[in-house]
C-alpha cells in the first residue's frame, strides 16, 4: 500500500484547471467558489470604475477576473490543512492597471510562505505548488505548450541542444507512448523548498518536472533490451516521479544534457612526481566539471624538509599541491550548478599533518593556505590505541621511508601497516632521519579543536575500510570520497595503460577490423563471461577508448601470431595440467613459454559458412600468387602443367581486359599477348594496359608490387565470402601445395608459401573468417638467399578448407590432397586452442585504443583473447516496509546501467568503472520512517531489521544482475567469490544478526555460482539539497529541528519533516540529541551497508541541553572525545562534519516548550 503522502487530496484536477494555464479562457463555473474576496480587495476595487487591465506572462493585457485568482488559491489549498480565505486575505498587492500575473503570483507564494509556522506547516507546500503553477505558466509561455506533448518537448529540448541524442533510440511512437504516462498531479507534491530547489538546480530551460523525470527514465532504460526497455523505463519513471527512488545530483542534472558524467563520486590518488601530480590535479578539474565530487589522496606526496634531486630540505611538502586543488576546485565549477568540491585526503603518519591541520586557519602564511577543499585525515587503528594509550606518535616522510627501506606506507594497512610502522620506528635516527614525535592524545585533541571551529577534517578510519574492501586481491582503499561514504581501491596511475596499440585487428560481424575503427561495430565475444569460459560465441556492438599515446610491447606467438598491447593489457592464459586451468594475466605478468588461449577455430561468421565461388574472382587470386603488377607491366604465369588454370584465367583476364576498352587512351599500348618459356615451358599472359590497371586498384586495391611487398589489402578482405573464398582459391592453386605428414595417422597439410609475410598474415585473417584455423612461420632461406614464410593449414582444418577454398584451378592439388588422406588412418584431431609465448619485446611509444564491450570484457584480437560511483537513494518516508525489495532491485538495475551510458570525464574513471562497476544504492527519510511508525533512534533492532532488508535485497539484485549480464570484471579472487557478502562478512559474522539465515545462506552460494555484477554495492549519501527535493529529511540521521527557516540567497525558507502534522512527537531533533545515541544507531546500520555512511555529528554546546538533571552542564571536549572513540570501537568506518550549536544559538520557543509539557 502506498504510504500516505502529506498531499492526499485531488478534488481540483489539473484537467479542470485548463482555463487557468490559458488566462485568455473563462474559468469554470466548477472552481468559482460562493464567497466573495475579502474586504480588502473591495476596498481596492471600485465596481464603478473601469475594469482594470492586467498584464499576462505574454505582455498582453486582459481584464482582471478576481474568480480566476480564487481558483488558484483553491487549487494550491486543496486538501492541506489550511484556510484558503486567509490567503486571500493576505493578498497585498495593488490591483492596479498594469499590474502583471506574476506580481500577484509571487504576492500569493509570498503570503503562503509568511504564514508557515509550526502550528500551520501545510503552507509551505501551498506555497511550493504556486511556485509550480508558475513554472507551468512560464513554461508555457515559452515554447507554446505544457503537459501533453511529450514527444514534441523532447524535439524542442533536442533542437535547442539541450538533451542527449541518445533519446532517439526511440521512435516518435515510443516518445509518445511513454508521455501518456504522465501525471501532472504529482508536480503538486512539492513543499516550497522542494520546488525552488528542483526548478533553479535540476530542470532545464523550458522544461516541466515529469519531463525532466521521463527523460531520465527512458535513457536509464536505453541499454536495456528493445523489447522490454518502455516497461523497464515505466518502472524507472514511476519510482522516481513519486519520489520512491531519488537520483544523485549528477545522474538528475547531467543525464539529460550532451556528454554529461552521471557518477557523483571519484576518489584519486597523487604519486610523488610532477608528471602524477599535475595530471591528478587535471583529472579533479575534469570531474568537478562534470558535476562530480572528488577525493585526493595526496599520502604519497614527500613531506616539507624532504629531499629533491638530492638536495635535502628542498621539498615543501604537501600543501602547495593542496592549495592548486583549491584553486582548481574554485575555477571549475560543477558545471555551472554549484561549487567545484574537492575533499584531500592525508595519512596521520605523514610528517605534514601538524600544518595540515592549521591551513585553513585565519593565522599564519595565507600563500600556505587553502580555504575551498575540504581536509580528511586517514587513520589506523595502531594510532587510535595510541590516543587511548596517550602514547607517542611517529610523523615521517614517505618518501625517504621509500628510499632507505623500500617501503611504500601508503599502501599499509592493519597488520601489514603495524609491521612497517614496527620497522620503521626501529630505524630512528638511523636510516630515518626526517621525522617528529608527538603525544598521540594531543594530536587528537588538535584534530578536535580543528573540528569544533570547521567541522573538520573528516576522519576515515582505514583499518575499518579495508577489512570489509571486496576487492583485497586487487589493492586497497586509500581514503574515503567527497561526503565519507563510497570509497574503493585506487592506486596512482593504476588504471591508467590497458590498451591495444593502433592496428590491431578485432573480429568483428564484418570480420577483422582495425581496432580504431571498431566504434560501434559489433564485435566478436567468445566466451559467455569473463568467468564463465563457455564457449557461447555472439556479437556485442563496441565502444571504442582512445587511450592516447603509451609505452608498447609487441607479444610473438609460437603460431607467428603477434599483438601490440601496453604492460597493463590481459591476455587468457592456460595452465595446469593439461593446460586447464584459465586465467587473466597483464602483459607484465607473462613470460616466454606461457600459453595464451587463441580463437576458437570451430566458430565463423555466419556468411562464411557455405560459399559459391566463381572463376572471376579465382582469376584475381591466382594473379596475385603467380602474378605480378609492375610499373611498366602486368602479367600472370602457369607452369606446363596448369592448363586448367590457363584456360580460365586468361579468359577471365581477356573478359576485364576487353570491358575496360573505354578507358583506352593513345597513350595505351596494345593487346596482350602470351609469352612461352622456351626453357622451363611455363606461360605468360601480359599486358601493359592503364585502364586494366585502373580497374584492378579501384575493384580490388591492388597496386604495383611484387614478391615481398604482395598483400591482400583492406578492399579484398572486406568483399562477401563468395567472392573472398575465390580469391583464396585461386591464390592457393597457384602457390598453395599439399604436403604429406611423417606421421600416419595425421591429416596432410595445406602449405601456402610466399616471401610476404604481410600477405600471410592476411590470408590468416580471411581465414579465420571461415574457421579455418593456420599457423604462419617466417624464416631466412638459405637456398633462395631471401625471407621466405609459409602458412599451415594442418588437421581437421584441412576438411574445412577444402569444403570452402580448395584448389579450383588446379585440380592436381586436389587429387593429391584425396589420395594422401585416404592413405592415412585419420581420426579426428583436437584443435591446439593455445600457443606459446615465443617472445616479449618492447617496441616504443604507439597511439592506443581499448574496447568496452557492454556484457563482458574480452574479445579476440589478432586472434588471441584479450580483456579490457554512482548513487541513488531509497527515499524510506515514501517507502511502506513491503515496496522495500521492489525499490531496492529498480535501484541497482538504475546505477548499473549508468555505468553503461555515463562519459566518466577522463581514461582512468572509466577503467575503474567497468573494472569494479562500483555502486551505492543509500537511504533517506530514516527520521520520517521512524517516526511514522512511533520509533526513535534508539529502536535498534527495528533499524537492523530495516536496513537488512535494504541489504539483502540490493545484494540479491545485482546477483541477478550477474545471472544477466555478468559479473564484475575482478570478482575472481574477491571476497564476493569466496562466499562472503556485504563487502566481506562471512556467513558467521552475518548469521547471528537476522532472522532469517536461511535467505543469507542461499544468497552466498548464489553469488559463488554467478558471481555479482557490482563490486560495492550499498552507500549511505548526505543528501541534504537532494533530500528538500524528495520531501524527506536527509539521510538517516535525525531531523535538525521540527519547524526552521533556512536563509537561502532570496530570503528565508521554512523546513519541516513531511509529518510533522500528524507525528509531531516521534521526530526528535537533532540539536538535542545525544550523539553516542546517533553513533550506536549508526553502527547497527554500518552492519548491513557493504561500503560506507555519511554521518555527521551535531554537538549542542550549550548549557542543559544533553543533561536536563544538570540544567548547569554543558558538553565537554571529554564528551566529544568519548563519542569519537565510540565511532571507531563501533564499526563506523568515517565522520563526515562534526557541527557544533554554539552557545546563545540555541533558542527553544517558550510556547513550544509548554506544549511538550502538556504531551
Amino acid at each position: 500500500m502506498q504510504p500516505t503522502s502529506p498531499l492526499t487530496s485531488n478534488s481540483t484536477s489539473i484537467a479542470n484547471l485548463e482555463a487557468e494555464v490559458d488566462e485568455s479562457k473563462p474559468c469554470p463555473s466548477s472552481q468559482v467558489g460562493t464567497q466573495t474576496l475579502p474586504q480588502i480587495l473591495d476596498k481596492t476595487l471600485d465596481n464603478t470604475s473601469a475594469p482594470i487591465l492586467v498584464v499576462r506572462r505574454d505582455g498582453s493585457p486582459t481584464v482582471l477576473d478576481i474568480t480566476k485568482i480564487r481558483a488558484v488559491v483553491e487549487w494550491a489549498c486543496a486538501g492541506q490543512n489550511v484556510n484558503s480565505i486567509t490567503l486571500e486575505a493576505g493578498l497585498t498587492t495593488r490591483l492596479r492597471n498594469g499590474v502583471t500575473t506574476r506580481d500577484i503570483q509571487d504576492n500569493l507564494i509570498d503570503c503562503a510562505l509568511g504564514m508557515c509556522s509550526p502550528d500551520e506547516p501545510a503552507w509551505r507546500y501551498v506555497a511550493g505548488r504556486l511556485h509550480i503553477w508558475n513554472l507551468w505558466k512560464d513554461t508555457q509561455v515559452s515554447r507554446g505548450f505544457g503537459y501533453g506533448n511529450y514527444a514534441t518537448a523532447v524535439k524542442f529540448q533536442l533542437a535547442a541542444k539541450r538533451y542527449e541524442r541518445q533519446i532517439l533510440q526511440y521512435s516518435t511512437e515510443e516518445l509518445s507512448e511513454a508521455g501518456t504516462w504522465i501525471n501532472p498531479d504529482w508536480d503538486r507534491d512539492y513543499d516550497y523548498a522542494g520546488a525552488v530547489l528542483l526548478t533553479k538546480r535540476y530542470l532545464l530551460t523550458d522544461e516541466l518536472p515529469q519531463e525532466a523525470y521521463l527523460t531520465c527514465a527512458l535513457l536509464l532504460a536505453s541499454n536495456e533490451q528493445p523489447e522490454v526497455r518502455l516497461t523497464v523505463a515505466r518502472a524507472f519513471y514511476e519510482a522516481i516521479a513519486q519520489r520512491k527512488i531519488s537520483l544523485a545530483t549528477p545522474i538528475l542534472a547531467n543525464l539529460r544534457i550532451p556528454n554529461g558524467s552521471l557518477s557523483s563520486c571519484f576518489i584519486i590518488g597523487m604519486d610523488d612526481n610532477l608528471e602524477s601530480i599535475f595530471a591528478e590535479i587535471t583529472n579533479a578539474a575534469r570531474i568537478s566539471k562534470n558535476g562530480g565530487g572528488v577525493g585526493v589522496n595526496v599520502s604519497r606526496i614527500r613531506a616539507t624538509g624532504s629531499w629533491v634531486m638530492g638536495k635535502d630540505n628542498a621539498s615543501g611538502g604537501v600543501i602547495p599541491w593542496i592549495k592548486l586543488l583549491n584553486d582548481t576546485a574554485i575555477a571549475v565549477n560543477q558545471g555551472g550548478r554549484r561549487a567545484g568540491a574537492v575533499t584531500v585526503g592525508l595519512d596521520i603518519w605523514h610528517l605534514d599533518v601538524p600544518e595540515f591541520l592549521e591551513m585553513q586557519a585565519e593565522n599564519g602564511d595565507r600563500r600556505r593556505k587553502a580555504y575551498d577543499v575540504f581536509p580528511q585525515l586517514v587513520i589506523v587503528d595502531e594510532f587510535m590505541r595510541r590516543v587511548e594509550a596517550k602514547a607517542k606518535w611517529t610523523m615521517v616522510d614517505p618518501y625517504e621511508v621509500k628510499e632507505t627501506l623500500g617501503i611504500e606506507l601508503a599502501e599499509q594497512w592493519g597488520n601489514s601497516f603495524e609491521a612497517a610502522y614496527e620497522t620503521i620506528e626501529a630505524e630512528l635516527d638511523k636510516k630515518i632521519k626526517l621525522y617528529k614525535q608527538v603525544d598521540a592524545r594531543e594530536l587528537f585533541k588538535h584534530i578536535m579543536r580543528s573540528q569544533v571551529e570547521t567541522g573538520m577534517p573528516y576522519l576515515a578510519f582505514k583499518d575499518t575500510i579495508n577489512r570489509t574492501n571486496p576487492n583485497k586481491h586487487e589493492g586497497y582503499i586509500p581514503g574515503v570520497n567527497l561526503c565519507c561514504e563510497s570509497f574503493s581501491n585506487v592506486k596512482p596511475g593504476v588504471e591508467a595503460h590497458c590498451c591495444l596499440a593502433a592496428g590491431t585487428k578485432v573480429m568483428t560481424e564484418k570480420g577483422w577490423q582495425a581496432i580504431e575503427e571498431c566504434d560501434g561495430e559489433r564485435v566478436l565475444v567468445p566466451f559467455k563471461s569473463d568467468q564463465d569460459f563457455t564457449p557461447v560465441y555472439h556479437f556485442e556492438t563496441a565502444k571504442l577508448i582512445d587511450n592516447g599515446v603509451k609505452d608498447v610491447y609487441r607479444l610473438t606467438l609460437k603460431n607467428g601470431r603477434t599483438v601490440e598491447a601496453t604492460g597493463d593489457h590481459k591476455f587468457l592464459v592456460r595452465h595446469g595440467s593439461q593446460n586447464r586451468y584459465r586465467q587473466w594475466l597483464t602483459l607484465d605478468e607473462i613470460e616466454v613459454g606461457d600459453r595464451l588461449e587463441i580463437q576458437v577455430p570451430e566458430w565463423y561468421l555466419p556468411e562464411f559458412y557455405s560459399v559459391s565461388r566463381n572463376f572471376s574472382d579465382a582469376a584475381i587470386g591466382w594473379l596475385i600468387g603467380d602474378g605480378w603488377i609492375l610499373d611498366k607491366s602486368i602479367g600472370v604465369c602457369f607452369g606446363a602443367d596448369e592448363t586448367l588454370a590457363l584456360e580460365k584465367v586468361v579468359t577471365e583476364m581477356a573478359k576485364i581486359h576487353e570491358a575496360t576498352d573505354y578507358h583506352f587512351s593513345a597513350t595505351t599500348k596494345g593487346v596482350p599477348s602470351i609469352r612461352i618459356d622456351k626453357r622451363t615451358g611455363v606461360r605468360s599472359w601480359v599486358t601493359n594496359k592503364q585502364s586494366f590497371r585502373e580497374y584492378l586498384t579501384q575493384e580490388y586495391g591492388l597496386t604495383s608490387g611484387k614478391g615481398a611487398t604482395k598483400k591482400l589489402g583492406k578492399l579484398i578482405k572486406s568483399l562477401p565470402a563468395d567472392r573472398l573464398a575465390s580469391i583464396l582459391s585461386g591464390l592457393f592453386s597457384a602457390d598453395g601445395c599439399v604436403h604429406e605428414t611423417s606421421n600416419s595417422r595425421n591429416y596432410p597439410v595445406i602449405q601456402l608459401s610466399s616471401a610476404s609475410l604481410e600477405l600471410l598474415n592476411d590470408v590468416r585473417e580471411c581465414l579465420d573468417c571461415f574457421g579455418i584455423p593456420s599457423t604462419v612461420a617466417y624464416y631466412y632461406s638459405s637456398e633462395r638467399k631471401r625471407s621466405q614464410g609459409n602458412l599451415n593449414i594442418s588437421g581437421w582444418a584441412t576438411e574445412r578448407f577444402m569444403e570452402v577454398i580448395g584448389f579450383d584451378l588446379c585440380p592436381d592439388k586436389t587429387s593429391k590432397y584425396e589420395r594422401v588422406k585416404r592413405s592415412r588412418k585419420s581420426e579426428k584431431q583436437t584443435y591446439r586452442r593455445t600457443s606459446e609465448v615465443k617472445s616479449i619485446e618492447y617496441i616504443g611509444e604507439a597511439q592506443v585504443y581499448d574496447l568496452n564491450i557492454p556484457n563482458g570484457h574480452h574479445f579476440i584480437a589478432e586472434g588471441i583473447i584479450v580483456h579490457n560511483c554512482n548513487l541513488v537513494s531509497l527515499n524510506l518516508a515514501n517507502l511502506e516496509s513491503a515496496e522495500i525489495a521492489d525499490a531496492a532491485k529498480l535501484a541497482v538495475r538504475i546505477l548499473d546501467n549508468t555505468i553503461e551510458i555515463t562519459q566518466p570525464p577522463f581514461k582512468d574513471s572509466k577503467t575503474h568503472n567497468d573494472k569494479y562497476r562500483t555502486i551505492g544504492v543509500g537511504c533517506m527519510g530514516l527520521a520520517d520512517w521512524l517516526a511514522k511508525r512511533h520509533l526513535n533512534y534508539q529502536s535498534l533492532a527495528q533499524i537492523s531489521h530495516l536496513f537488512e532488508e535494504v541489504a539483502y535485497w540490493c545484494t540479491f539484485a545485482s546477483m541477478e544482475l550477474a545471472k544477466e549480464r555478468g559479473a564484475y570484471a575482478a570478482f575472481p579472487g574477491s571476497e564476493w567469490s569466496k562466499g562472503k557478502l556485504l563487502g566481506s562478512k562471512s556467513l558467521s559474522e552475518i548469521l547471528p544478526l537476522t532472522e532469517n539465515p536461511e535467505r543469507w545462506q542461499q544468497l552466498s552460494q548464489d553469488v559463488q555460482t554467478y558471481g555479482i555484477r557490482n563490486s560495492h554495492i550499498t552507500a549511505i549519501a548526505p543528501n541534504t539539497s537532494s533530500s528538500l527535493v524528495q520531501g524527506c529529511t536527509a539521510s538517516i540521521l535525525p531531523a535538525y529541528s521540527k519547524f526552521f527557516y533556512d536563509k537561502w540567497a532570496k530570503g528565508t525558507v521554512p523546513i519541516a519533516p513531511p509529518f510533522i502534522e500528524d507525528c509531531f512527537w516521534f521526530y526528535r531533533e537533532n540539536k538535542s540529541l545525544d550523539q553516542k545515541i546517533v553513533v550506536k544507531a549508526v553502527a547497527v546500520m554500518q552492519q548491513w551497508i557493504d561500503t560506507g555512511i555519511s554521518m555527521e555529528l551535531l554537538f549542542n554546546l550549550n548549557q542543559g541541553v544533553y543533561f536536563p538533571d544538570e540544567p548547569e552542564r554543558a558538553v565537554k571536549a571529554k564528551d566529544i572525545f568519548e563519542t569519537l572513540i565510540m565511532a571507531w570501537k563501533e564499526g563506523c568506518k568515517a565522520v563526515y562534519y562534526v557541527r557544533t550549536v554554539q552557545k546563545d544559538d540555541f533558542k527553544e520557543n517558550s510556547s513550544e516548550g509548554c506544549a511538550a509539557c502538556a504531551n
